[in-house]
């Protein structure tokens, strides 16, 4: 059975890898996420069939699948649950497929992942793939460009930088929390690389939430000898002024301007979008327009755009009953992640801030990088509770002896 599990980790760890790269790595025409998907599915059911018992976190369980039946329920009052005239929308069919398929990720990830050296080796697998997601991303950069945004084609900017910010609490917990030279190696190599990615993409999103990603270190920093926190803040320095020498300057100029787009500009066209959507709310409040409607029921106001923001998506097709589906997941997410030791919390906080913050300006919730965000932080809990439950075992064992 174990041999089994392997197996299904190296799927498991594979999924994740090609996740931030989705669509770039192929075989025979097959996305890498396909594939690996599949094997994985595949893998666990021979591990159930074998006589695995089912793991989870029964709140976090209850909270997704809660959210994921309302989503699916919805589809019986979607509006024109039809294809599109525009590619760019996606269908309410391909919809139920995406949130069935976020369901199936969250149960085998359960599964798979049970010990500390299995997530060390999904977050070690996370921050390979975003590493070719720089790859790809500077390809064809050209530091005297005078192009603002530096983007793959058929990507988004925003979305690249989000996924590299995600990988950054990833990067400090590999550098701060385990010993294997190999994983300390690539969460330092990472850091420079990613935040090199974040600002080409000139993505304010990506500059907003890679600030976020280093929130873990504070108490690292504030427990630390002086000369440490003298040796950490000017590496840190350093490592922003180098990375601002490569950068044009164009680029440095939208990332500085995020507090005065916040406060004053229409954070690039999407306060427009959300006006209109709010119209939209306004008409069906409670149980919205049904899975997959927004792009159709916004097209009325001569908009071609997602939402650019998750939660008001969801507003729009699920209702105030969907939103607060959703948000009870992140609730769930958040409360088991303040049981944390103090010196893992904020490492693993940051992670879930990230992909709260993230999604403020962009439609994320059928990402499976922001459900993994999730699931990390919700695996780490319980893993974090099996080593204290054998840490009191193992007393009680002494003391009985």
């Amino acid at each position: 059975m174990e041999s089994i599990r392997k197996l299904a980790l190296i799927c498991l760890l594979l999924v994740i890898f090609a996740v931030p790269t989705d669509g770039l790595w192929a075989i025979a025409g097959m996305s890498l996420v396909k594939i690996a998907g599949l094997l994985l599915f595949g893998m666990v059911a021979l591990l159930l069939i074998s006589g695995d018992s089912l793991r989870g976190s029964p709140w976090f369980l209850t909270a997704v699948t809660i959210y994921i039946c309302w989503m699916l329920f919805s589809f019986l009052w979607t509006w024109m649950p039809i294809n599109y005239e525009t590619s760019l929308a996606s269908n309410s069919q391909q919809s139920i497929k995406g949130q069935l398929y976020l369901f199936m990720l969250v149960l085998l990830s359960f599964q798979v992942l049970r010990s500390e050296q299995d997530l060390n080796l999904a977050f070690a697998a996370y921050l390979l793939g975003a590493l070719g997601l720089v790859y790809f991303l500077v390809k064809g950069y050209d530091p005297t460009s005078t192009t603002v945004r530096h983007e793959i084609k058929g990507f988004d900017a925003n979305e690249t930088s989000l996924q590299l910010s995600l990988g950054l609490p990833m990067a400090l917990y590999l550098l701060l929390m385990v010993k294997s030279w190999f994983f300390r190696s690539l969460g330092l190599i990472y850091l420079p690389i990613a935040l090199f990615g974040i600002f080409i993409t000139g993505s304010r999103t990506g500059f907003i939430t890679a600030l976020l990603g280093f929130i873990g270190l504070i108490p690292w920093l504030w427990h630390a000898r002086f000369i440490w926190k003298i040796i950490g803040l000017g590496f840190f320095l350093a490592l922003a002024l180098g990375i601002t020498k490569v950068v044009p300057e164009k680029t440095l100029e939208r990332l500085f301007s995020s507090g005065t787009e916040l406060s004053q500009g229409t954070l690039s066209a999407r306060s427009i979008t959300w006006s209109k959507a709010w119209l939209e709310i306004n008409e069906a409040p409670f149980v919205g327009n049904g899975l997959g409607s927004f792009r159709r029921v916004i097209n009325k106001y001569n908009i071609d755009y997602t939402a650019h923001n998750s939660y008001i998506a969801i507003m729009v097709e699920q209702g105030a009953v969907g939103l607060l589906f959703y948000l009870a997941v992140i609730v769930s997410v958040l409360l088991q992640g303040l049981r944390l030791p103090p010196e893992q919390r904020l490492l693993m906080l940051s992670l879930l801030a990230i992909a709260i913050a993230g999604q403020f300006t962009l439609t994320l919730n059928e990402e499976m990088y922001i459900w993994f965000a999730y699931l990390f932080v919700i695996i780490k809990v319980n893993l974090s509770n099996q080593t204290h439950v054998a840490a009191i075992k193992h007393y009680q064992l002494r003391l009985a002896a």
